[in-house]
């Protein structure tokens, strides 16, 4: 109740401003996400290092940390703003043809492969002045949601079960869309086939995909209870290099249908049915609840089902 209190005294503009820097830790990025000037963060970081009389934000070796207090008002201040917004904007108030922001979207490389640039050429038409930044999914991305350092999440929901368990009251989510594994080969591999079985993908040579050199993938966790597996001969980063290399030798892979589509001409590879039974990818949404009486928000979350079903069946 005291840092509410302590935050009763402070203007809309400064409780915006102290959001920002909670959430950013970082003067700059702070600055962009609000859309002020550098020296006028500092500015208001100054204010509120005298109004709290705590640094809020502390150097750590080459970074910026909350300290105590700063973690202690960082919910309180959200809250609040959420409250606000709740009192001041309806959902029809959101006008995305003249909204100036910035969307921060945690995703696959595979999701940002399929929706970036269909979403990015989607929002130069209706929104200009909307900006979208996508990075990758990583372990944190739960805390991420729940910090408000990104407003959505993309991916399958094993990779955030276990967050979503203990965030499941702050954490909510929809379906965007669905896919399914295909097996690749180059166009020029001499199995001219239109399906593949079993024991013809075991004796290929095979590329697996291991995101970062140390995640395995859906497809590479399933081999593993197969009764026997295909020789991998190496295991790339991403899936370019998965299917640049398929492309062009006699080697085989398992990813995502509506990636090898998308590639196919790329990279000279062609899909074929996998010879065993492998999930659904269903591929979800994730967003804090806070956001669900964000008009402009709301309005970025239809956007995005609009983009997907638009290209994804």
């Amino acid at each position: 109740m005291g840092d509410r209190m302590h935050l009763r005294g402070l203007d809309l503009n400064l409780l915006v401003a102290l959001d920002a820097l909670l959430t950013e830790r970082n003067v700059t990025r702070a600055a962009e996400r609000i859309h002020i000037s550098q020296p006028g963060m500092s500015a208001a970081l100054r204010k509120l290092r005298h109004h709290f009389a705590d640094p809020l934000l502390e150097q750590i070796g080459r970074n910026l940390e909350l300290t105590a207090r700063g973690r202690a008002l960082a919910d309180p201040v959200k809250t609040i703003l959420s409250q606000v917004s709740e009192l001041n904007d309806q959902p029809t108030s959101f006008d995305a043809s003249a909204a100036r922001r910035v969307f921060r979207i945690s995703a696959t490389t595979y999701c940002c492969e399929l929706l970036a640039t269909h979403l990015i050429s989607s929002l130069r038409e209706i929104a200009p002045l909307i900006s979208v930044q996508f990075e990758e999914l990583s372990a944190d991305t739960a805390d991420r949601i729940l910090d408000g350092q990104i407003d959505f999440a993309i991916t399958i929901s094993a990779r955030l079960l276990d967050k979503m368990q203990a965030y499941d009251e702050f954490i909510r989510s929809q379906k965007l869309f669905t896919d399914k594994f295909v097996v690749a080969i180059s166009k020029d591999n001499a199995h001219t086939a239109q399906t593949i079985t079993f024991d013809e993908l075991c004796v290929m040579g095979y590329i697996e995909t291991r995101f970062g050199g140390v995640i395995a993938g859906v497809a590479e966790q399933l081999w593993r209870q197969q009764p026997k597996q295909p020789h991998t001969c190496g295991w790339l980063p991403n899936f370019h290099l998965t299917l640049n290399t398929v492309g062009r030798t006699d080697m085989a892979t398992i990813l995502p249908s509506l990636l090898v589509a998308m590639q196919s001409d790329r990279y000279n590879v062609r899909a074929l049915p996998v010879p065993f039974d492998m999930p659904i990818i269903e591929e979800r949404l994730y967003w804090h609840r806070r956001n669900d009486s964000d008009p402009g928000h709301l309005w970025m979350e239809r956007t995005l089902e609009e983009v997907a079903a638009s290209f994804i069946t």
